[in-house]
């Protein structure tokens, strides 16, 4: 996973929930507003990490399985309707045509080969099952390349265009953007990077980045902190051959 194996993972459990993004209730409650109104007998959420919106399917939809690479993600969660094991994206231990829903919340960008793990997802739902999606992409795809410049960290965060192309084996149901307005830059990088030398390089290219980027995501700075508008691709697919 782009060198963000097991230990990696291991290191940001304890500080996960932390981020502000985790556990947002809003974002939480769009992507599962997606899903239509019936019944599921058979989930599975694909990077399950520490449950955050796996504790909320359990709630509203009904008991559900799930995969993630570190066992210490896993370890977070306490719920006796979630059953979670570790395992890789890109070779489910599922039998085919085994769920009724699938879905992801910001894994693919650190997914090595996303059309393998899509085509993984692809055959474990059943014929009339469904996927949903969601992931962090640029404001635009214009901006692509800037954007990964100013995360770093050996990270390809797909363009919308990009993720249609791979769904071509769903069929799209619905497509939504979630914007997290006013994210602080500052909480994402002291919860998920230990190094100091690393995040000064990170605040530096926000601050040098170009001003069409800045418009694109309301940029403000304040009291040493940087916040910016994000943007969330959630797609609703259909497994219909």
């Amino acid at each position: 996973m782009k060198n963000y194996e097991e230990k990696y993972w291991a290191n940001r459990a304890g500080q996960y929930n932390k981020t502000s993004w985790v556990e947002n209730e809003d974002f939480i409650d769009a992507f599962l507003e997606m899903l239509p109104r019936k019944s599921f007998d058979s989930i599975l959420e694909v990077g399950i990490g520490t449950g955050a919106v796996a504790n909320k399917v359990s709630k509203r939809i009904g008991p559900l399985s799930g995969i993630d690479i570190s066992k210490e993600m896993i370890a977070k969660i306490e719920n006796p309707n979630i059953s979670a094991a570790v395992g890789d994206a890109h070779n489910l231990k599922f039998e085919n045509n085994i769920f009724d829903l699938i879905y992801m919340r910001n894994v693919i960008h650190y997914i090595d080969h996303p059309e393998k793990v899509l085509s993984e997802i692809f055959r474990c739902l059943k014929t009339g099952g469904y996927f949903l999606f969601s992931q962090v992409v640029p404001p635009e795809d214009s901006v692509s390349e800037e954007y990964d410049w100013l995360v770093g960290r050996n990270i390809h965060y797909p363009t919308e265009t990009e993720i249609i192309n791979w769904m071509k084996n769903f069929q799209i149901i619905k497509e939504n953007d979630f914007i997290l307005t006013g994210q602080s830059i500052m909480n994402w990088l002291n919860n998920t990077c230990n190094e100091k030398k690393e995040k000064n390089e990170i605040i530096n290219r926000h601050i040098e980045t170009s001003e069409l980027y800045k418009s694109m995501v309301n940029y403000s700075a304040l009291n040493d902190d940087i916040f910016v508008d994000i943007k969330h691709l959630m797609i609703l697919t259909q497994k219909v051959k």
